[in-house]
């Protein structure tokens, strides 16, 4: 469920911003906003929303054979990355 709420901005913080939109491609301030309170709350997470142990997993699994996975539904790509969450925790465990 999505909250909504209202701040107030100086003038030219709300120029910067939406110039900032256009650049870096941003939907609307909004998403800008979303981002970096991402990027406070949560530092320790990748650019793709992961932390640093899982990306590192799903990127090592990409690299790795071809196990004839087949991901068709949302169920299946769930799975997969429980594997690498499961696989990222026990190696975590053993270090």
């Amino acid at each position: 469920m999505n909250m909504t709420i209202n701040i107030s901005l100086p003038r030219s913080l709300y120029e910067d911003a939406k110039k900032t939109v256009q650049k870096h491609s941003y939907s609307s301030i909004s998403e800008l906003i979303r981002h970096s309170l991402r990027k406070t709350v949560y530092p320790e997470l990748t650019i793709n929303g992961f932390t640093k142990e899982f990306e590192d997993g799903v990127l090592k699994a990409a690299k790795g054979p071809d196990t004839g996975i087949l991901i068709e539904t949302e169920e299946d790509l769930e799975k997969y990355f429980e594997k690498i969450r499961q696989r990222v925790k026990n190696n975590s465990a053993k270090s």
